[in-house]
């Protein structure tokens, strides 16, 4: 055994794994949360992956919106995958004892929930409801004085207990470190958070990686005075080289209740849409990166507008003047139990019978969807 064996030999002993040695290095396939729109679910072909992402934005870009969505989805799916393997392990005639100590912690555990930090207390619990937040399952934490790292501290432990599957900070900028918190306004301070949010990364990615947690950190646009128009965000570097996915969200027109657009001093509004760019992607292929979502003000974001918008931009709805189709997959016009061809006069009239028809409408979604992960 040559000198380099007999230290890798060592190494993998003193620490009880194999962690030098030949390389086995496979592709991340990160699990997914669905999303409520198909306009996001375009730009990663499937689920958001769980990994540590950045949404950031100006003021009013609708970056709590879209972590209420992801915070609603997150829920369903996390109760739906523990209820699964329980049931699968329950349904094993003679599970090994790794399968029935398994078994005994899920159900010790429980399925894992969500973590939501509200460090800028601009919560809203209805509209929380509104985009699929089950408040009453939620852990929602609500600081008062409580420094940055001492919430930072807060996160790792839950994150470590593996009880929690997704954790959203927002956000970012309106932690107050300790270096800050016990000097009065006349005294200067340096590195503000981002030394904190350093420290704090370090420590995130390799329980997030153990836990297969996922870790959204929301933050704000700063104005670039350098004049290149560069995305100027707090915090430092680190979080950014951190992040697999970095989400900058940006607010779009306004609309009407017949999804028209409208001009940006209108005095009355039903919502408005909201465009994302991916500035980092190292979760999915890269190649798409800017999308366009709606967000409804009595709904929150709206998957039936940017499904219909999205089945005419793949050809599911053909468009004709003002006359709107739904087609099969032969490219003709279906028919409704009676025999009517869905075919409609105006966008508002197709939209009314999609949230009429719940089953048809997840049919259109399920074929679309199919189409964005493929393409």
């Amino acid at each position: 055994m040559s000198k380099l064996d007999e230290v890798i030999k060592n190494v993998n002993k003193k620490y009880g794994f194999n962690m030098v040695g030949r390389a086995d290095i496979k592709k991340r396939n990160y699990a997914r949360i669905p999303l409520v729109s198909p306009a996001l679910t375009f730009l990663f072909r499937g689920g958001m992956p769980r990994t540590v992402v950045e949404i950031l934005g100006m003021p009013s870009a609708g970056k709590s919106t879209l972590c209420y969505s992801i915070c609603g989805s997150a829920q369903k799916v996390l109760k739906q995958e523990h209820d699964n393997e329980v049931a699968e392990l329950e349904a094993k005639e003679k599970p090994n004892k790794e399968e029935k100590e398994r078994l005994a912690y899920l159900k010790d555990r429980g399925y894992k929930k969500v973590v939501y930090l509200d460090s800028e207390f601009s919560s809203d619990e209805d509209w929380m409801y509104k985009n699929g937040v089950d408040v009453d399952d939620l852990i929602f934490i609500a600081p008062e004085n409580q420094t940055a790292e001492q919430l930072f501290q807060i996160l790792l432990e839950l994150i470590d207990s593996d009880g929690v599957g997704c954790v959203i900070l927002d956000s970012i900028p309106a932690l107050v470190p300790k270096s800050v918190a016990e000097k009065t306004m006349e005294d200067k301070s340096y590195c503000g958070i981002s030394a904190p949010l350093s420290t704090f990364c370090s420590k995130l990615l390799p329980l997030c990686n153990k836990y297969g947690c996922m870790f959204i950190g929301v933050n704000q646009c700063r104005d670039d005075l350098s004049g290149y128009h560069q995305v100027i965000s707090p915090g430092g570097r680190m979080f950014k080289h951190t992040c697999s996915l970095r989400m900058l969200i940006r607010k779009g027109k306004l609309y009407d209740k017949n999804y028209k657009e409208l001009t940006s001093h209108a005095e009355e509004a039903y919502g408005n849409y909201a465009e994302v760019e991916l500035l980092k992607n190292k979760a999915t292929l890269p190649d798409r990166r800017v999308s366009k979502y709606s967000i409804s003000y009595d709904c929150g974001i709206d998957g039936y507008n940017d499904t219909f918008e999205m089945g005419v931009t793949y050809g599911l709805i053909e468009k004709g003047g003002a006359w709107y189709s739904f087609l099969d997959n032969n490219e003709e016009v279906i028919t409704d139990s009676e025999d009517n061809p869905l075919k409609f006069q105006g966008k508002a009239k197709a939209m009314e019978y999609l949230k009429n028809h719940e089953d048809f409408y997840k049919e259109l979604r399920e074929k679309l969807e199919k189409k964005l992960c493929e393409d």
